[in-house]
């Protein structure tokens, strides 16, 4: 009978935990990488990255026009910028450009501004009319160009300063540079440097038309001590605190005076904002207060209410952390920069009436990027998950905002809180992958969005408004400029150096020590060579006595000229044969005594022969003298010289 008992080892049940402890391992280590790996918002992600500026401070009425559009719109504060968009502003109003972290563009009132290159290459502004300043506090022209034209004249910033741009009504342009700036000036006829300190203005109209009148740069007016007011504000507010997030995020730097930094374990440094800033709005979470606006080429776009609502809303995550909301930079998660988005929320469309979106949570991709997964949105939390924290954090249901289809991207639309039903329903099903179909309804002379609006629902443009005065459409720059083109290279080789190169570095020999060498140029450009006198080979100046010898062979019927002799130098002689030439040997020779009596009478001989000779010389010029008076008397009677008169008989 066979048994049926079976050996148990000691050691099976350990094998069985060290392989189960491996493999756990495992996965958890392949999750890991993976989440590590997914968690950044890589710039392959996303096919739109054109690069954005945005309006930082605003006031009195100030108009935008979108690239590609011709109605004008109301701008706001924290709306963004792109290549193509014009800035205009009324009486009494002013605006502030922020293009970056530390450069700012400013405009008075009355003013103009085109954005015509918008790229990580440079930046190229137009002023067609108006006063504008361009603080440059970062700048390297070796890696970046900013450009800025006015009606047939630009600047081409070289170092950083203060510059100022003022185009009156009728074309005369003035510029300024201060603060250590330095720029190259050009028109359509020359080309000048513009020193720290001076001012330049363009004669428009009369006799001097097209001439600049150099003056030194003015008093302060009320415009710059403004734009120092403004200055003095931003120092004392803005701090750029690196270690909270990398180089690539702007508009955080006034976050400071708004909220509170703190690092924690599980997100590293987040941004709370102050309880006295929330209080203000009502029942306050992320992307509530504020409206949607279409910002080609993302689509819509984000733009808060806040005035700290820029970075928060367009980098990172929003987290809910020890029972509040705090922005997290999550720099640390991406591999190469971060990159600013138009909104960081998940869409989610409601029997086609409503338009929901939440904020992304940490570790959430973009639904709109690449490498999105399924398994990366929020989801509700499972029967045993439930059963461990007996509820769900409401948190997540109150921060999801939802607004009518048909008032999305309108004035005035309000934002509200989603309810119970509608935000589990947007939580639970799957974010919206594509873009939002939802367009603004195309203008009369908007063509380009017509033929977008398949299976979209289309709501109303924001309120169209009229320019305060007429605009003027005039050309500005030097020469015509192309999006994403700098001029400076261009204008300089045409404008200063008349179309020939610069001329290149040689050594120079200084009187340094050791014998150094300096490399410096000389010339403005490369002079060209002389060209070379070409001779007629058949002509053989030792035939023809070298009359035709330095003539050239367009100089016909001109007389030669002579050839030059020169005198003959003596040459030594040299030994014949194979006889050396040999240095004669010098032998010291030791002086003789000097003989004084010897030497008086040697003098005293010279100046009696001296005396002698004189009086010689004396007789014979008075001998002569004689014979020639007496030859000019004969001359006068008539008689040939060595002829007596006979006399008669």
């Amino acid at each position: 009978m066979r048994s049926t008992r079976r050996t148990v080892w000691p050691f099976g049940r350990s094998i069985s935990s060290t392989i189960l402890f491996l493999l756990l391992t495992f996965l958890t280590t392949t999750i890991i990488a993976r989440a590590a790996d997914n968690d950044a918002d890589d710039g392959e992600d996303y096919d739109v990255k054109a690069r954005v500026v945005r309006i930082s401070l605003i006031s009195g009425e100030v108009n935008l026009k979108r690239s590609g559009n011709t109605d004008w719109e109301r701008a706001r504060l924290n709306f963004a910028l792109v290549e193509g968009d014009t800035i205009a502003t009324d009486a009494q109003a002013r605006v502030e450009i922020q293009i970056d972290a530390r450069n700012f563009v400013r405009l008075g009132e009355n003013s103009v501004l085109k954005i015509v290159t918008l790229r990580d290459e440079g930046v190229a502004l137009s002023v067609v009319e108006g006063t504008a300043s361009v603080r440059l506090a970062k700048f390297d022209r070796d890696r970046e160009y900013f450009e800025v034209d006015a009606p047939k004249t630009t600047l081409a910033a070289e170092k950083k300063g203060l510059y100022r741009i003022n185009v009156s009504r009728d074309g005369r342009v003035r510029l300024s540079a201060r603060d250590g700036g330095r720029a190259r000036i050009y028109s359509e006829t020359s080309g000048f440097v513009l020193r720290d300190g001076r001012t330049a203005e363009l004669i428009s109209q009369g006799a001097d038309a097209g001439d600049w009148e150099f003056i030194a740069a003015g008093v302060a007016d009320a415009w710059d001590t403004w734009v120092e007011g403004r200055e003095r504000y931003l120092a004392q507010r803005l701090h750029y605190d690196v270690q909270y997030y990398d180089n690539y995020v702007w508009g955080a730097e006034d976050l400071d005076a708004y909220g509170d930094w703190s690092y924690v374990t599980d997100y590293g440094w987040i941004w709370r904002p102050h309880t006295t800033v929330i209080n203000n709005y009502y029942d306050w979470a992320p992307y509530r207060y504020g409206s949607w606006t279409w910002c080609p080429p993302y689509g819509w776009t984000w733009v808060g209410n806040e005035p700290w609502g820029w970075a928060p809303y367009h980098y990172g995550r929003w987290v809910y952390y020890n029972n509040y909301w705090a922005w997290c930079p999550r720099s640390r998660y991406y591999r190469h920069r971060s990159w600013w988005r138009p909104a960081l929320v998940a869409f989610h469309i409601s029997f086609g009436d409503n338009i929901c979106w939440y904020p992304l949570h940490y570790h959430q991709r973009d639904p709109r990027s690449r490498n999105y997964q399924a398994s990366d949105r929020l989801r509700p939390l499972r029967g045993d998950e439930i059963a461990r924290l007996q509820r769900v954090n409401p948190a997540f249901y109150r921060a999801v905002s939802t607004v009518a289809a048909k008032d999305f991207g309108a004035d005035g639309s309000r934002v509200r809180p989603a309810d119970g039903v509608l935000a589990r329903r947007a939580i639970n099903a799957e974010p919206l992958r594509s873009d939002l179909p939802v367009r603004p309804a195309p203008a009369p002379s908007d063509p380009g969005v017509a033929g977008d609006r398949t299976g979209s629902v289309t709501v109303a443009r924001p309120a169209r408004v009229a320019p305060p005065r007429e605009l003027s459409d005039r050309p500005t720059g030097a020469a015509t400029r192309n999006p994403g083109v700098e001029l400076d290279n261009e204008l300089r080789r045409t404008r200063i150096l008349n179309g020939r190169e610069a001329r290149p570095d040689f050594p120079v020999p200084t009187a340094g020590a050791g014998g150094t060498i300096e490399t410096r140029p000389t010339g403005a450009v490369a002079r060209p060579a002389r060209p070379v006198r070409e001779i007629d080979p058949g002509l053989n100046p030792r035939n023809d006595g070298g009359r035709d010898a330095n003539r050239s062979p367009d100089s016909s019927g001109l007389p030669a000229r002579p050839e030059r002799v020169r005198p003959k130098e003596d040459v030594p002689v040299r030994p014949e044969g194979n006889e050396e030439e040999r240095a004669p040997v010098r032998v010291p020779v030791r002086p003789r005594a000097v003989n004084h009596r010897a030497v008086s009478r040697r003098a005293v001989n010279r100046r009696a022969v001296s005396h002698r000779a004189v009086s010689h010389r004396a007789v014979s010029r008075r001998a002569v003298s004689r014979r020639a008076v007496s030859r000019r008397a004969v001359s006068r009677r008539g008689l040939s010289p060595g002829r007596t008169e006979r006399r008669p008989r």
